[in-house]
C-alpha cells in the first residue's frame, strides 16, 4: 500500500507538455467530478487531493456552516487507525447478516451514501461486493483516510489490496466510487436521492448522533434503508466483569500485569463516561468514542429523523462472549497480541458468561447492526 506521504499531493499536477511554438496557451479546463455524482450535492465539488498523474483522489465541497471537527487519530495518525481497525471480511459478514435478519430489499445497482467512510475498507469495500453495480459516495472529514480509498478507486481497483485481510476493490472502481471530504450532516447532500445510507461505526463518534440519523433519512428515497454498526450499553456488563477482576486481584494480593491493570481501569472509566455522557463538558467534546447506545435511544432518534422502522441484529450472544470480548480489548487496547489474563481472571469472565442466557446477551447487546427504513 502506498503511504500517505506518497498519496497526499495537495494541489499538485503533472507538468504540462510544452505547447507548440505557434499555439497560444488557452485556459485550463475545469476538473469536474463524474457526471453521475454532481447532481447529488447542493454545491460544486472541487479537487482536494490529487496524485502526480493528475488523478483526483479526494473531492471537497465548500461548507462554511459546518463546525464539525475530528481528532488526530483520524488525521495525523490515519495510517495507524486504518491498520488497527480495518477488517473488511468481518464487516461484510455483518452487512449480510443484518440484511438477512431484517429481510430488507435493497434496490439493484443501488446509489449508496456512506457516512464517515474513513479508508473505506469496512464499508465501501463490503458494499461493492454485496451490491453489484452500486455507485457509492464515500464521505469523511479526514482527507488523509479518504486518500487511501481514493488511490485505489483511481487505479480502478487493479487488484490492489485495501487492507491486510481480504479487502480488495473490484471492477471499474474509478467510475463507481467518489470520495468527498465533507461534513455529511451539513445539509449539502441532495434530499431523497439515495437507495441506501451506510455507516460503519460512525454514530458513536458524533457529538449529536441525532443529526447523523436525520442526515441519513433526508438523503434517502422514500422506502430506502440505512445500515449502521454501533456499540450498545451492554458494555456495562463487561465493566462489571473488569471491576470484579480488579477487586479479586487486590484480595489475592496478586498484582496484574501493569498493561492489563492500566487497560482495565481505562476501559471501566471509558464505559462509565459513554453510558450517560455529559454533553456540555469539554471532556466530552474531546472524546473520540462518545456514546454507548440503548435500543430505546436509537428508536427515538430514528423516529424523530423520519424513519418508519428500526430493527437490530446483535453481533454476539455465544457462550464465551465476555471472555472473547475481554481478549479483544487486551489486543486492541495494548497492541500486545500475546497478552492474556491470568487463569483466575478468565474464570471470572466465564462466570459472567454463565450468568446470562443467549437471549439475555442479545437483549443486552454490546455491539449491533441497526437497520432503519424510511417511511414511503
Amino acid at each position: 500500500m502506498a503511504s500517505l506521504r506518497d498519496l497526499l499531493r495537495v494541489g499538485r499536477k503533472p507538468a504540462p507538455a510544452p505547447a507548440p511554438a505557434e499555439a497560444a496557451p488557452g485556459p485550463e479546463a475545469p476538473i469536474l467530478a463524474p457526471a453521475w455524482v454532481r447532481p447529488l450535492f447542493a454545491a460544486d465539488l472541487a479537487p482536494q487531493l490529487r496524485r502526480d498523474d493528475g488523478a483526483v483522489l479526494v473531492w471537497t465541497i465548500e461548507d462554511q456552516g459546518s463546525t464539525a471537527a475530528i481528532t488526530d487519530q483520524f488525521k495525523a495518525n490515519a495510517e495507524e487507525y486504518h491498520r488497527r481497525y480495518a477488517h473488511s471480511a468481518h464487516f461484510e459478514r455483518l452487512f449480510r447478516q443484518g440484511i438477512e435478519a431484517t429481510g430488507i430489499t435493497v434496490a439493484e445497482a443501488p446509489l449508496i451514501l456512506d457516512l464517515g467512510s474513513g479508508s473505506g475498507v469496512n464499508s465501501i469495500v463490503p458494499c461493492q461486493r454485496i451490491f453489484p453495480g452500486a455507485r457509492m459516495v464515500a464521505t469523511d472529514l479526514s482527507a488523509e483516510l479518504l486518500a487511501m480509498l481514493g488511490a485505489y478507486a483511481a487505479d480502478e481497483g487493479a487488484a490492489e489490496e485495501v487492507a491486510a485481510d481480504e479487502g480488495r476493490l473490484e471492477g471499474a472502481a474509478a467510475d463507481a466510487i467518489v470520495c468527498v471530504q465533507m461534513d455529511a450532516m451539513s445539509g449539502l447532500v441532495a434530499p431523497g436521492v439515495f437507495d441506501l445510507v451506510t455507516g460503519a461505526s460512525i454514530l458513536h463518534h458524533l457529538q449529536d448522533p441525532q443529526a447523523g440519523l436525520t442526515a441519513a433519512a433526508r438523503a434517502l428515497k422514500p422506502g430506502g434503508h440505512a445500515i449502521f454498526f454501533e456499540p450498545f450499553n451492554g458494555w456495562g456488563i463487561m465493566r462489571l466483569g473488569f471491576q470484579w477482576i480488579l477487586a479479586e486481584a487486590a484480595l489475592r494480593g496478586e498484582p496484574l500485569d501493569p498493561a492489563i491493570d492500566t487497560l482495565l481501569r481505562a476501559t471501566i472509566a471509558d464505559i462509565a463516561a459513554r453510558s450517560d455522557p455529559d454533553t456540555d463538558t469539554i471532556a466530552f467534546r474531546h472524546m473520540d468514542d462518545k456514546w454507548l447506545f440503548s435500543r430505546a435511544a436509537i428508536e427515538d432518534m430514528a423516529r424523530e429523523a423520519g424513519f418508519a422502522q428500526a430493527r437490530f441484529k446483535p453481533h454476539g450472544a455465544h457462550p464465551t462472549l465476555y471472555r472473547d470480548m475481554g481478549a479483544v480489548q487486551l489486543r486492541l487496547g495494548t497492541g500486545q497480541g500475546d497478552l492474556a489474563f491470568p487463569a483466575w481472571a478468565t474464570a471470572i469472565l466465564a462466570e459472567v458468561d454463565a450468568a446470562f442466557t443467549r437471549d439475555a446477551k442479545r437483549e443486552l447487546m454490546m455491539e449491533g447492526t441497526i437497520v432503519l427504513t424510511k417511511a414511503r
